[in-house]
């Protein structure tokens, strides 16, 4: 199976996976799984439904520091009608708070709280693992796993600053979704020809990393994470397929304990990586602000249905596991 992502830019700027529907989508069909317990602990810990809740995390994004300290500004990537319920004046004191408080505490300049949301571990692993290439303990299996610390009283382990359980459940209905997203997960490693490297085998040419997709130039000003992100044809969170929401019900539940789900389920995405980058080539790299790597679809056609049959099945399990989560989380008494 070939696979194919990079991007090195100067910034760390990654784009947002599925994209505000997508996020959406996914705590849609996680608030028709619900337990009743389950719902009114959502209502009484944060005052919003999974669906509601899942952009808040890329919406913060739009804080940045400048003279005058921590400022929002409203993004165009993370457009504004998914963010206008988080843009008032409470609203942007709760996301200035959880920027700042994330900001610098991972062993970067700046921006912690953006590398939360992913982890690049080779595709040719297929399972996450600490210790490859690509994870961290400010990876988003780790960011995943201080937010449930959180919801279950137990202390948050650095490098996170999470304060609440309105806070801990915003950064779950966006993670989840991440977590499902296969080039949040499962990565591509290249040499300047464009060449698949095991960043984790001794020897060999320096591997370079691809930023989820973002350094593939797919032409027209697309990229391949870019790709990844918009959904299918027709899915909208608003009018959920009951399809989709039958499959997650029928979805076999992770009999994992709570803290090891994350790690479960970021396998599982790798393990189906590898089917994202297949029918990708790549060509030897350039440097365009950073190094980026053409690439083209061999059968385009082809390559778009397999994708479209994937995200909707990806998107399906982040919904239910989502739903198993908070299930187990508020089973659990306080």
């Amino acid at each position: 199976m070939g696979w194919l992502l990079v991007l090195a830019c100067l910034a760390p700027l990654r784009a947002a996976a599925w994209g505000h529907q997508g996020h959406m989508l996914v705590g849609a069909i996680a608030d028709q799984l619900l337990t009743p317990q389950a719902r009114a602990g959502l209502q009484r810990d944060m005052g919003l439904t999974l669906a509601q809740a899942a952009p808040w995390a890329d919406c913060a994004k739009g804080v940045g520091l400048g003279t005058r300290g921590f400022e929002y500004a409203a993004d165009e990537r993370w457009p504004s009608p998914a963010c206008t319920r988080f843009e008032t004046a409470e609203g942007v004191q709760a996301m200035q708070s959880y920027a700042s408080r994330n900001w610098n505490t991972c062993g970067q300049l700046r921006d912690c709280h953006k590398t939360y949301h992913y982890a690049d571990v080779a595709y040719q692993h297929g399972r996450y693992r600490m210790g490859y290439v690509g994870t961290n303990d400010h990876d988003l299996v780790h960011a995943i796993n201080a937010a449930i610390a959180q919801l279950q009283g137990q202390p948050v382990p650095p490098p996170f600053s999470i304060t609440s359980r309105g806070e801990a459940l915003r950064l779950l209905a966006h993670f989840i979704g991440d977590l499902h997203q296969p080039l949040h997960v499962g990565a591509l490693y290249l040499d300047e020809a464009g060449n698949t490297v095991d960043p984790d085998a001794p020897g060999g040419p320096e591997p370079l990393e691809t930023r989820g997709g973002n350094s593939l130039d797919m032409g027209h000003g697309d990229n391949l994470h870019a790709l990844w992100d918009d959904l299918p044809d027709g899915l909208r969170a608003d009018a959920v397929p009951a399809s989709m929401v039958q499959a997650a019900r029928a979805l076999r539940k992770s009999r994992a304990a709570a803290g090891r789900l994350a790690q479960t389920w970021a396998s599982d995405t790798v393990a189906v990586s590898g089917a994202a980058f297949a029918g990708v080539t790549v060509g030897p790299s350039r440097l365009d602000r950073g190094r980026v790597w053409p690439a083209t679809l061999a059968e385009p056609a082809d390559y778009r249905a397999r994708q479209d049959a994937l995200q909707t099945r990806q998107l399906t399990k982040a919904g239910a596991r989502l739903a198993q989560l908070v299930n187990v989380l508020y089973a659990t008494p306080r």
